[in-house]
């Protein structure tokens, strides 16, 4: 029987247990751990005290359950910062992973009348529409929805989008240096299309995020929407009490 310590509820112990087993890589990601009951033998407690343990590693992000096979081991979510104004190739690039992209569909468009204020457009000026889906290491992790006035990059559609950065790509050929964005995060759940495109099931949760970009004069450029897959992404941001002192 595994030793535990007084000082600490039991589940909470267990928990930490297999939290640092997981920080240290004893147990790799979707490794199948040891069931409630094995558990509960192991430790010399019951199976409410494992499931409580579980459960919070779970709601964690730790671990996830699979109905009918048992609770494995979470893959590592790519975490994001707010702070810099930065695309998804380099952020994925600066975190060691390699990115790549699928361009789903590019299109001229005339926006509606939301996305017309936003990017502060007249009644007939037309968008390009660019819709990639994006991989980390290969794997689905992002849908993202651009949506640039067509007067900013005309001719952008002669550009490999899959293999360049829709950034740098503005910055080399059209001089468009983002200086700025606004951007909010709300939470949303994949629908039958999404859910085919990042492999995942329908309802499954997303991040959805959707961010207005600007040059240093204010003038907006791009507005960008993107699905993310919550189990395979997180945001973090750092937090001061006063600016004046950083």
């Amino acid at each position: 029987m595994a030793e535990l310590k007084d000082t600490l509820p039991i589940y909470h112990q267990i928990k930490q247990i297999i939290r640092e087993k997981i920080l240290t890589n004893e147990l790799k990601p979707d490794d199948r751990i040891p069931s409630e009951i094995e558990m509960a033998k192991l430790y010399g407690v019951s199976r409410m005290t494992v499931r409580n343990a579980l459960n919070e590693l779970v709601m964690e992000g730790y671990l996830y359950r699979v109905p009918g096979k048992g609770t494995f081991v979470a893959r590592p979510r790519i975490e994001r910062s707010f702070a810099l104004l930065t695309g998804f190739m380099e952020d994925m690039r600066q975190k060691g992973l390699r990115p790549s992209s699928k361009l789903l569909s590019l299109k001229q468009i005339i926006p509606d009348s939301v996305l017309r204020k936003r990017l502060k457009l007249l009644p007939n000026e037309k968008v390009f529409e660019i819709v990639r889906l994006r991989y980390a290491n290969e794997e689905p992790i992002v849908i993202q929805a651009s949506y640039i006035p067509v007067f900013f990059c005309p001719g952008i559609e002669s550009e490999n989008l899959e293999t360049s950065s829709l950034y740098d790509i503005l910055e080399a050929k059209y001089q468009l240096v983002l200086d700025h964005a606004q951007q909010r995060l709300e939470a949303t759940v994949a629908d039958e299309k999404k859910a085919q495109l990042l492999g995942i099931k329908i309802g499954d949760p997303l991040l959805y995020i959707y961010r207005l970009s600007f040059l240093a004069n204010g003038t907006p450029v791009e507005f960008v929407e993107s699905w993310y897959r919550s189990d395979r992404y997180a945001f973090e941001v750092m937090l001061y009490k006063n600016l004046n002192l950083r």
